[in-house]
């Protein structure tokens, strides 16, 4: 199909299209499509520089706070990202980082809430919105159906402003009671967010799931027939072999979050109980995260682990390069099952690398599952298997150039580039194609 006659497309997502927060599954689906038919939306105060899309719409949540009082302050803005300095952080992105560092240290529903109000009493649905979608006019909206009320609720907005065909995604389990039992703030929660979710997918022509376990319980929920789809690898090489090192080299990037540094305090402390004779295994760690000093205590701990600040994309694949093992940590806790249904992107990076994955997390979530079901990484799913699991590693490092394969090979089979996206252009055009 020409360029020219191709639907035009509006993605919306939560977070920017950023090169310091590297690939995330939206972009990197929509990449090859033709950024000249492509526009996005989102809700955060960074600016995205990513030419997956020729123009940008983001609502600030902050000035939508402020416009609860003051009615004539801009809440949104559209820009094209040629220019964007995304090292350079405005009042609005800073405002924001302060915001959300607070509310990350200090976990309540009542914020959650609070947040849900904010959009509700805000002037979000402003004139520079309208221009934007006005001016781009959507064939399709491509758009997660997200654990934020407000996001769908944008969502139902533009569907309601625009008439595009809907393509959903499902990204983790935000229509089960089964994340947080027992959790009563969680509960009230769920009970209006999945309200919100089944209004999302009705509006929807089709709906992607990220994880064959995800597939199986939404389709169950909402009696449909959703498609897996999920982050494709890109610039697939070759397997390279390679023989661990003496210590093993162990690498984590990304958030300490739900549970996560719990899990990493444990691998911690299994590690210094290897090293008791020797130096046999070391962890890094780069992240953003905020840690309080108890935390940063158990992590933090000489000859065992080093905790790095967070490091460009570019930086992270040179890191995983050189690492023995790509350490992939969720919760263990059956009280913190966030990511049960979801599949992390961060999967397919590691495959894409083609070393051996150590996943250590909870049996129930969907990245285990995943893994499990391919046998594509050595697994933890209590903390005594962490030790175990890493004693074995230690005492025959032959099972890391085994896993590693497993990994690769895993990659090749089901993250293949050229099906992915076809299966996901194809989502794209059909509608449209049939109302022309």
């Amino acid at each position: 199909m020409e360029t020219k006659q191709k639907p035009r497309v509006l993605v919306t997502t939560v977070g920017a299209w950023s090169s310091l927060n590297g690939s995330d599954t939206m972009s990197s689906l929509i990449m090859e499509y033709g950024a000249e038919n492509v526009a996005a939306l989102y809700i955060r105060a960074e600016k995205s520089d990513s030419p997956a899309a020729s123009r940008y719409f983001h609502i600030i949540e902050g000035r939508v706070l402020q416009s609860i009082l003051y009615r004539n302050i801009v809440t949104g803005e559209m820009f094209t990202p040629e220019n964007v300095q995304v090292a350079n952080i405005d009042d609005d992105q800073a405002a924001e980082q302060s915001r959300y560092s607070y509310f990350k240290k200090h976990r309540s529903y009542i914020y959650v809430f609070a947040r849900e109000f904010v959009w509700i009493l805000g002037k979000w649905k402003s004139q520079e919105l309208k221009s934007f979608l006005d001016d781009f006019r959507p064939d399709v909206l491509v758009c997660p159906i997200e654990s934020y009320i407000h996001f769908n609720t944008i969502n139902e907005y533009i569907i309601d402003y625009c008439h595009p065909k809907v393509l959903g995604f499902l990204w983790d389990d935000n229509f089960t009671y089964k994340q947080a039992p027992g959790n009563i703030g969680h509960q009230i929660h769920r009970f209006w967010l999945r309200k919100s979710v089944r209004r999302m997918v009705s509006k929807c022509y089709k709906v992607f799931s990220l994880s064959p376990k995800m597939k199986e319980e939404c389709d169950v929920t909402f009696g449909i027939n959703s498609q897996v789809l999920t982050k494709p690898i890109f610039n697939q090489g070759v397997f390279i072999p390679y023989t661990p090192s003496c210590p093993i080299r162990i690498l984590y990037t990304g958030k300490l979050i739900i549970g996560r540094d719990k899990t990493i305090m444990e691998i911690v402390s299994a590690i210094q109980e290897i090293n008791r004779e020797g130096t046999r295994a070391y962890l890094d760690i780069y992240t953003d995260t905020g840690l309080d000093d108890k935390t940063l205590a158990r992590i933090q701990v000489a000859g065992c682990c080093t905790l790095h600040d967070p490091i460009p994309q570019s930086e992270v694949f040179k890191r995983q390069a050189e690492a023995d093992v790509l350490l992939f940590a969720e919760s263990l806790s059956d009280r913190n099952l966030t990511a049960r249904l979801s599949f992390s992107t961060k999967l397919t990076d590691y495959f894409s690398a083609g070393k051996c994955i150590w996943a250590v997390g909870h049996t129930d979530l969907g990245p285990i599952d995943y893994l499990r079901r391919e046998d594509a990484g050595l697994l933890s799913v209590s903390i005594q298997e962490i030790f175990s699991t890493l004693q074995r590693m230690v005492e025959d490092r032959s099972l890391i150039s085994d896993y590693a394969q497993k990994a690769y090979r895993c990659g090749v089979k089901n993250h293949s580039k050229e099906k992915i996206l076809k299966t996901f252009y194809d989502a794209i055009i059909e509608p449209v194609e049939e109302i022309r």
